[in-house]
């Protein structure tokens, strides 16, 4: 079987997709790290931006047109389905995918969603999924539990049985469905990749934690796990997984073979020609995509070991200017400050470990295939996860963060060297852990510069949860 780096060539760079407007999320929300899945799907696929486009309906989730270079179109609520398979059925040379919420895909635009499942238009469809109406301060949507609380409308819980998006997708004839978690970010870019290149309607569910109006979503980290299972190929029997499923299990559920359904592509010049060339094309097979991690435990080069490190670096050079980002949308410009200059840091350390690989020929490596669980990560070891941030979080709590994550750095470094029968790994590695171990003391020399806050530094005297 080939390998993952055969099978898709990296032509572009992950700054190609991604535009200049800033997200106006609330900070620890879990679409920013659902954007940064997006963008590193098209990046590793390579995308033509002026041949692919992002469509949306309404609520926060369907911001992510506005934060991607590439053609977007921003709905009305619950509408993006049909916009997106009239741009599909138009322009059929186009990747289009769509992205919104469970208000916006499964209440208003309910209907819809059923409908491009059964029809089967080649587009993915990514729905970011927190169980709560949040643009509007936090209702109840279609896929809250019946008992859950928080909301001043239904303060006793709905008492209504949650839509189930799965099933629905499978009972309604999808060809591509998973589920996976916003926060385990690299496994989600390489679900949507593999959407993408699935013939035919793709659906992946996101959970995408709202932390404002769903704080106890946080947990979602430690309570989602992957499935024991390889997806299905019959839908009887991806019906079967769900009647146990708890909501919870992460993975691909199902990938089916029906024929994909589209308009004949001859120029048409009414919509009554348009609407009669529509045809059944014949089937085509899905391109495979390797579905495992690397199978291999170590690092097993010095070349393996620069493409990791030059990635960590690059990781936390964007996730410190996301966050400076977030920072100075809600007004905390003093964090903001501090986490550009983290950022410029990392610049500086990714120039330094390129120039060590200079006359070297680096791998390219999918984000899903780095082997960060060397260490038992998941992400890139330096990147802070945006959904460890507050909007009013102070200094010390930027600083006590970077701290945690370059000791997850040095820990990644140590396995490597404990884990690799190369001797010239091993001396790299073990020389990047004492230069990490440096990185650490001098941020713990830094925090002591700031205060510790003090109890109740997150009280908002006006805190968005309010509702008026």
């Amino acid at each position: 079987m080939p390998t993952m780096q055969e099978e898709i060539k990296q032509e572009r760079s992950f700054q190609d997709y991604k535009s200049n407007v800033k997200p106006i999320w609330c900070p620890g929300c879990g679409d920013f790290a659902v954007l940064q899945a997006i963008l590193k799907a098209f990046t590793e696929l390579g995308l033509d931006p002026e041949k692919t486009a992002v469509v949306s309906g309404i609520g926060c989730s369907s911001r992510i047109p506005a934060y991607t270079n590439v053609y977007g179109f921003h709905g009305v609520h619950g509408r993006a389905l049909p916009i997106a398979t009239g741009l599909k059925i138009a322009r059929p040379d186009l990747t289009v995918v769509v992205t919104g919420g469970d208000g916006d895909g499964f209440s208003i635009g309910g209907n819809h969603f059923m409908h491009a499942c059964r029809r089967n238009v080649d587009m993915t469809y990514i729905v970011m999924d927190n169980q709560v109406y949040g643009m509007t301060k936090g209702q109840a949507s279609p896929t809250t539990a019946p008992d859950w609380s928080g909301s001043k409308l239904t303060p006793g819980g709905t008492g209504i049985n949650p839509f189930l998006p799965l099933g629905i997708a499978l009972s309604s004839g999808a060809n591509y469905i998973a589920r996976t978690f916003a926060g385990d970010t690299n496994f989600t870019a390489r679900v949507i990749t593999e959407a993408i290149l699935h013939p035919g309607f793709s659906f992946v569910q996101i959970l995408s934690p709202c932390v404002t109006y769903r704080p106890e979503q946080r947990e979602w980290r430690n309570l989602t796990h992957a499935s024991e299972t390889e997806y299905a190929t019959d839908p009887s029997e991806a019906g079967r997984r769900l009647l146990a499923d708890d909501g919870l299990t992460l993975g691909v559920l199902y990938k089916g073979s029906r024929a994909v359904f589209q308009p004949d592509i001859t120029p048409t010049s009414s919509v009554t020609d348009l609407d009669s060339g529509f045809h059944l094309p014949h089937q085509r097979q899905p391109q495979s995509l390797h579905h495992h991690r690397a199978t291999r435990k170590g690092i097993n080069s010095v070349e393996e070991l620069l493409a990791h490190s030059i990635d960590m670096e690059k990781e936390a050079q964007e996730a410190y200017n996301e966050l400076a980002d977030q920072m100075d949308v809600h007004n905390n410009q003093e964090v903001a400050e501090l986490f550009r200059k983290m950022a410029v840091i990392e610049g500086k350390h990714v120039d330094q470990v390129t120039a060590k690989g200079e006359g070297l020929t680096l791998p390219h490596i999918a984000p899903w295939e780095y082997r960060w669980e060397i260490a038992g990560f998941k992400e890139a070891p330096e990147a802070i996860s945006p959904t460890d941030t507050h909007y009013l979080m102070t200094p010390y709590h930027a600083v006590s963060l970077a701290i945690r994550y370059e000791q997850r750095a040095v820990d990644f470094y140590a396995k490597v060297a404990e884990s690799t029968a190369d001797p010239a790994v091993k001396k790299m590695a073990l020389e990047m852990c004492e230069e990490e171990k440096e990185h650490v003391s001098l941020l713990k020399a830094r925090l002591a510069r700031y205060p510790a806050p003090k109890e109740g530094w997150d009280e908002d005297m006006d805190p968005p949860t309010v509702q008026e």
